[in-house]
């Protein structure tokens, strides 16, 4: 059996203090956590809004993003996509998102069942994507038909983490 290291790590082994070889932002770093809720009391959430989740610094590095949906449509079933964004003007499909879909915890799909309620996830393809500025970050439901949805007292809990 081999046992293998990860690069810093083996930069951290081979005599680096963490300062000098070391990319900054993933040893000797504190992360921060940006955690918030949004109440949806009366309106519908429909494919052409956007919610502002949270503001990133500058040049920092996303090492998590969390969503925890409530069940958005009653009683029928309907396939949705929730995308990442840095405006609230984002485009009708994931590909044109500046994080992508989020996918759902336990799988490699971003499609979920926007009648249940979900956790959803950044994709570990975008871990530590570096900020170009200092951006907020938006939700938008990219549901498969493009129609509304509707929700009442729905509370969308975020969760975004990065150094």
């Amino acid at each position: 059996m081999s046992a293998f290291k990860a690069g810093n790590v083996t930069k951290y082994d081979a005599g680096g203090s963490g300062d000098n070889y070391i990319e900054d932002g993933y040893i000797k770093s504190v992360e921060k956590v940006w955690i918030d809720s949004y109440t949806n009391t009366t309106n519908a959430i429909t494919s052409a809004d956007t919610i502002l989740i949270g503001y990133i610094p500058k040049n920092k590095k996303l090492t998590e993003v969390v969503v925890f949906m409530p069940a958005l449509t009653a009683g029928k079933t309907s396939a949705g996509t929730l995308c990442i964004g840095t405006g609230s003007t984002m485009l009708q499909t994931a590909a044109n998102t500046y994080l992508g879909p989020l996918q759902a915890d336990g799988y490699q799909t971003e499609a979920y069942n926007m009648s249940t309620a979900a956790t959803l996830r950044l994709q570990a393809s975008k871990f530590a994507t570096v900020t170009p500025k200092r951006i907020g970050l938006y939700l938008k439901l990219i549901p498969a038909n493009i129609l509304a949805t509707t929700t009442t007292a729905a509370t969308i809990h975020s969760i975004i983490k990065y150094t």
